[in-house]
């Protein structure tokens, strides 16, 4: 690309906490396209213990900014760019030569373009019917029904010019905190009016994958984590002091269908430290040995599994399936907590990303499993004890591989309580076929004209493109921590305490929504632990598909 080609097109990359996947975007990228390193600007965000050291010396002629307040930064680094833009973002690796020259070019001449897509193209099914098409590029209006077509803002690595840009950003009314606030302020319910090219555009390949790999949750691992860590500073470890990178052309290799791909495609280029080939003999001896020592455990769970399957576990607690805990929250004025994989974690003296272990609370979330109060009802997973039809796969999955869940559930619960559905607030992350339309109409109808408090962490409500607590007659919000609200409980429940009796509490907050909500029913409040109800009614509103990748990314810390 020549001088001023480069001057024309600049790529934004956002950062936070991944050097190893930072550095297969960048080779990628200059390894299948006209991009050099002087087009580039990455705005990283400094986390403690992670390193950018070593990828600022690999590539030195990429424009490294810290970051310091990120919606200044990032109007900044706008407002200096070429006349177009494509934003970047470090879970990113591109598999296929694309050629931004001639991207910016087809904006140029097609004024009705308002973006061209690098991950879009005839392998991610199904293409918008009508497109106008030649032997290199497609076009279609991102007014359609097509699941990624319709999505016409955002920053994985698509082009835009710098103008709209400009145009949205400074007109943007809310804070734009992050990249995830900054790509949510384009909403399916304001698009219309903030973009005004109908148009967009995309090569015939797509040529990109969004790799969602890092762990987030001790208990929602995926193929990858099972093999090692995967949390930010074991991958800075890796890259950093073991000098691994991903194998960014056997990631190019494989047959992509989708956007959004899991830990299949985490390649590395050499095995993991300890994993050379002189001492494979001895680790294939250990494995086998391990394998000897672990065989009863894997009959167990055979077994196990084996028993769930068939019902085994039916009669061990009384739990209202989704249904019938609707039906009791619309005939009765009830106060509701639910337990899940997490509050087990903790109980057992396990850490969450939403929440360190606390002795006391885990105390609390103990005595609470066997709290029988009028009016204040227990959540448990019905799924746990019985082998639900019609659960999405991952669920399924994940229902199955829980024996130490149920054992622990069996031995803690009281047998003679009756307890209600966890699942009742995550009803479209759990179901793969359910009545969705009946039910958020039954469950909005149960928010219609109340007045309510809802207690959250600090941001977690503010990407929602539908919010479903908008049918309220009036909402107050008190604010806690987004992560490990339990150290701030006294401060939290006298906060919540100064709100009117009359409000109906609405407790997004983690394992602690557990304890605050049977305090305040004690204390004369009506408390509903809804965990993620407001984030699933939006991903309902938006028909967000249920892959593994996408359902691991809801359940990420916000």
């Amino acid at each position: 690309m020549d001088s001023q080609s480069q001057r024309q097109i600049s790529i934004i990359v956002f950062s936070k906490g991944r050097p190893l996947q930072l550095h297969a975007y960048l080779e990628s990228l200059f390894r299948f396209s006209d991009a050099v390193q002087e087009m580039v600007t990455v705005l990283y965000c400094e986390t403690e213990g992670i390193r950018y050291e070593k990828l600022m010396q690999r590539f030195p002629q990429v424009s490294w900014v810290k970051e310091n307040k990120f919606e200044s930064d990032l109007k900044q680094l706008v407002s200096a760019a070429g006349a177009y833009i494509m934003f970047g973002c470090d879970d990113v690796v591109f598999t296929g030569k694309f050629c931004l020259k001639k991207a910016g070019r087809y904006l140029q001449e097609h004024d009705q373009v308002f973006g061209y897509s690098m991950r879009l193209g005839e392998n991610i099914q199904p293409v918008p019917q009508n497109c106008a098409a030649d032997d290199t590029v497609i076009e279609w209006s991102w007014d359609c029904s097509c699941q990624h077509y319709n999505y016409p803002w955002e920053l994985d690595c698509t082009l835009y010019r710098r103008e709209d840009v400009i145009q949205m950003t400074m007109e943007e009314e809310t804070a734009i905190k992050n990249p995830n606030y900054y790509e949510a302020m384009i909403t399916p319910d304001n698009r219309a009016q903030r973009i005004r090219r109908p148009h967009m555009a995309c090569g015939r390949q797509g040529c990109a994958v969004v790799i969602t790999v890092n762990r987030v949750q001790e208990t929602h691992q995926n193929g990858f984590d099972d093999s090692m860590l995967t949390d930010i500073h074991s991958l800075d470890r890796l890259y950093n002091d073991e000098g691994n990178t991903l194998d960014i052309e056997k990631i190019a290799s494989m047959d992509n269908h989708a956007i959004h791909v899991g830990a299949e495609y985490f390649l590395l280029r050499r095995p993991a430290k300890g994993y050379a080939p002189g001492r494979l003999r001895l680790k294939k001896a250990k494995e086998t040995a391990g394998k000897l020592m672990r065989l009863p455990r894997r009959i167990d769970r055979h077994f196990e599994r084996r028993k769930y399957e068939r019902g085994g576990y039916a009669q061990a607690l009384h739990i209202l399936n989704t249904d019938e805990t609707l039906d009791l929250m619309e005939k009765e004025k009830i106060s509701f907590l639910r337990y899940g994989d997490g509050e087990i974690a903790i109980m057992q003296g396990g850490s969450i990303p939403f929440q360190a272990y606390d002795p006391r609370l885990a105390k609390r979330l103990r005595k609470l499993l066997r709290t029988n109060v009028d009016g204040l009802k227990i959540g448990l997973p019905y799924y746990y004890m019985h082998p639900v039809k019609h659960l999405n796969d991952f669920t399924a999955k994940f229902a199955k591989s829980l024996a130490r869940q149920r054992r622990f559930l069996c031995r803690n619960c009281d047998r003679d309580m009756t307890y209600v559905d966890t699942a009742i607030t995550q009803v479209y992350q759990t179901y793969e076929t359910y009545d969705f339309k009946k039910y958020y109409r039954r469950m909005q109808k149960l928010l219609a004209d109340r007045h309510v408090t809802i207690v959250c962490g600090e941001g977690v409500l503010d990407r929602l493109e539908h919010r479903a607590y908008e049918a309220c007659k009036s909402v107050e919000f008190v604010t806690a921590p987004s992560m490990n609200a339990y150290a701030e409980y006294d401060r939290l429940l006298r906060d919540v305490l100064k709100t009117s009796r009359k409000n109906l509490v609405c407790i997004v907050l983690g394992p602690t929504a557990k304890v605050l909500a049977c305090d305040l029913h004690k204390k004369g409040y009506q408390a509903w632990d809804m965990g993620h109800y407001f984030k699933d009614y939006d991903a309902y509103m938006r028909r967000k598909p249920r892959t593994a990748a996408e359902i691991t990314q809801f359940y990420k810390p916000d």
